[in-house]
């Protein structure tokens, strides 16, 4: 799925199929080193387009308008801001980076109904370019209550739709509604996810993207079998 976004004589253009930026036919992600996409990119201006994941998380939609020369709030080039990609312990306290999660979160949405809300925050961040005018709030994911639908070889495994367990479990496995992420929020565990996810691609035959404290796999039948999740793959299909 894509479509594109014209600021003038330059496009942002969003595909389901990246998990990054792709510039000039150089793809850019965020890899287990922890060198960020904001810093791989930092020296590259004035391109004509952009393409870029699905979403509204400013790992990538912040590069992606820098990249173009479209001005945005200076509050995102804050470097907590910015390390807070790598370190989602930043959620502890309230901040104006969650207030606009709050707004424009597509984390919990399927591809199909991204749109509208990716354009939304794009419009947001174009008539803000000076300051953010938010309050710093509480991200309100972490205020649910998180759902547990089971646990693999001691692993609990959340659904991602409700809660915050990516940040209130010191490791698991969460579903979203594209993909099956493993994460931590506390460095000491990162080797634990790798291993896991090590363990689930040789199961399952399935490849996964690397970052910092998390991997992702794509959402397949053959990994929530493996995980005890068929009937939850079928409750969730019944309700699109």
């Amino acid at each position: 799925m894509r479509f594109e976004i014209e600021l003038g004589l330059r496009r942002l253009i969003f595909d389901s199929d990246l998990h990054g930026l792709r510039i000039a036919g150089i793809e850019y992600l965020s890899g287990r080193d922890g060198v960020l996409i904001y810093d791989k990119t930092r020296d590259l201006r004035q391109a004509d387009e952009v393409e870029l994941q699905m979403s509204t998380n400013t790992s990538t939609l912040i590069p992606a308008l820098r990249t173009l020369d479209i001005p945005y709030p200076s509050y995102f080039d804050e470097r907590p801001v910015v390390e807070s990609q790598n370190d989602i312990t930043f959620y502890w306290k309230p901040s104006k980076l969650a207030a606009f999660y709050n707004r424009f979160s597509t984390d919990e949405l399927d591809y199909a109904d991204r749109e509208a809300v990716i354009r939304q925050a794009v419009e947001f961040l174009r008539s803000n370019s000076l300051i953010i005018p938010l309050p710093e709030e509480v991200l309100k994911r972490m205020l649910e209550p998180s759902r547990l639908l089971g646990f693999y070889q001691g692993f609990p495994i959340f659904d991602s739709s409700t809660g915050f367990a990516q940040l209130q479990s010191r490791l698991g496995i969460h579903l979203d509604p594209e993909a099956v992420m493993i994460s931590t929020p506390l460095d000491k565990y990162e080797e634990d996810v790798y291993e896991l996810a090590e363990h689930l691609a040789k199961e399952t035959g399935l490849d996964y993207s690397k970052k910092k404290n998390r991997v992702i796999f794509l959402k397949d039948e053959r990994l929530l079998a493996l995980l005890g999740l068929k009937e939850w793959e079928s409750k969730d299909t019944d309700t699109k």
